[in-house]
């Protein structure tokens, strides 16, 4: 970010000149009040909302609109949403080929793989509508293991464990530490941190 600054209007300034570098591998905690710009720089962080002043740049590219798409970056955000169809589509998100070891790798790294396997027909299982079949936890590792498919560069996660009992957590970061992968996080709880 480089004097990144956004505002809404003359007198509401979410951003103000923000800079920092992220450097690849890096694993970054956004924290904060509720109401303190976390969603709004995330989101600028991601090229989804255009800063007033500043900019954020990716590999000595400043990011926008036409070139967002071009980052390899996957995130799993609040408000995602699980399609109804089987465990293995929402993972490969409805991919015409499917790559199944990437799946696994993948419903590994999020540590869902052994919650598929407890259940009737593994990753051939119905979901439901959102996801209805599922819990809260269970629902927020498979979106994790879908971004995971896609095998990003950089990871944002706004959330993405607020389900999940503190053990699971622990485990699910330290899978996230393994990998060669740039994670952005908005958290809240101490424990993710």
């Amino acid at each position: 970010a480089n004097n990144l600054s956004l505002a809404y209007s003359k007198d509401e300034t979410i951003i103000n000149k923000v800079n920092f570098t992220i450097n690849s591998g890096d694993f970054v905690f956004i924290t904060g009040a509720s109401g303190s710009g976390k969603s709004t720089l995330f989101t600028c962080l991601m090229g989804l909302n255009k800063a007033t002043t500043g900019s954020v740049s990716v590999n000595n590219q400043v990011l926008d609109s036409t070139n967002r798409h071009l980052q390899d970056f996957a995130a799993v955000m609040q408000d995602d949403q699980l399609l109804p169809g089987s465990v293995l589509d929402n993972i490969t998100d409805f991919a015409e080929r499917t790559d199944i070891n990437l799946a696994l790798k993948a419903s590994e790294a999020a540590c869902l793989h052994e919650d598929v396997l407890s259940m009737t027909m593994q990753y051939n299982t119905l979901i439901g509508d959102m996801g209805s079949s599922l819990s809260g936890g269970q629902k927020q590792r498979l979106l994790l293991a879908r971004a995971l498919y896609k095998q990003p560069k950089v990871l944002f996660l706004d959330e993405a464990s607020s389900h999940l009992d503190v053990s699971t957590e622990k485990r699910v970061n330290q899978a996230l530490g393994q990998l060669n992968v740039t994670i952005i996080m908005i958290a809240h709880r101490p424990e993710t941190i």
